[in-house]
């Protein structure tokens, strides 16, 4: 699996230059929203570092954070701590949750929730998935594999799985940051319906010993099934989650 997408970001080959008759930092706005609107920075991708910008063009970070902030509060950049500032594509107007879904809320005691990609690549889709997915048992699809912590603590490892002829960006986007249900309405896939299904189960050896589970707890099993308008399934994911450090509530409408 290639494990060396977590925290990509695009390097800058730039003939723009900066007309220092006008304020800078609108200009770098209005650079930056053009690659963004060119496709050179894609949706779920991070943008270079403010280091990498100033260098570029020859100004300072500030004027370069002035840039990206004004970008952000448009919604079209997001900053996430630790990771970089990522290009926000579009976003369903209408909340799928609004239909009724499982809600998992963590024992934080205030801690930051860490999530981690440690893998992605792409594999053939076998007789299991070439059935789910109704594509061809050689056909390629993308698997990714996502670790939660708090603090010091793992709380969840979540599995997914996307053909590749559904998403050929997702190779790019950085998973860790942005939900499925975000990544599909970047690049236009058309979400219609979620199913959902949770189970108590007490997890495989190795999925205990990754998630530090400790004797007499359980796991939970959240499997998510995403369909498009005409019932097609497009992705599926299965989250493993300490029961110890999380519970699920589900909302009806």
């Amino acid at each position: 699996m290639n494990r060396e997408n977590e925290g990509k970001e695009y390097s800058i080959q730039s003939d723009e230059v900066i007309d220092y008759h006008m304020p800078i930092y609108l200009q770098l706005r209005e650079i930056i929203r053009s690659k963004i609107e060119e496709g050179e920075y894609m949706p779920g991708t991070a943008i270079p570092s403010e280091n990498k910008l100033a260098d570029t063009f020859g100004i300072n970070r500030l004027t370069v954070r002035n840039a990206v902030e004004a970008l952000a509060n448009e919604g079209i950049l997001q900053r996430v701590q630790g990771k970089g500032v990522f290009v926000v594509g579009n976003k369903y107007e209408e909340a799928l949750e609004e239909h009724g879904g499982f809600i998992s809320a963590l024992s934080t005691n205030q801690r930051r929730e860490t999530v981690k990609e440690l893998a992605k690549g792409l594999r053939p889709a076998g007789d299991k998935f070439a059935n789910y997915f109704d594509i061809e048992p050689d056909a390629q699809i993308f698997y990714v594999k996502h670790f939660t912590s708090i603090g010091d603590d793992p709380i969840s490892m979540e599995e997914i799985y996307v053909p590749k002829e559904i998403l050929p960006e997702l190779e790019v986007v950085n998973t860790s940051v942005f939900t499925m249900k975000d990544i599909f309405a970047f690049y236009d896939i058309e979400l219609y319906s979620m199913r959902q299904t949770l189970e108590v189960i007490d997890g495989m050896p190795k999925t205990r010993k990754m998630l530090n589970v400790p004797d007499g707890a359980a796991l939970f099993m959240l499997a998510s099934d995403y369909f498009d308008k005409r019932g097609q399934s497009i992705g599926y994911s299965t989250s493993f989650v300490r029961s110890d450090k999380s519970s699920f509530s589900i909302k009806m409408h």
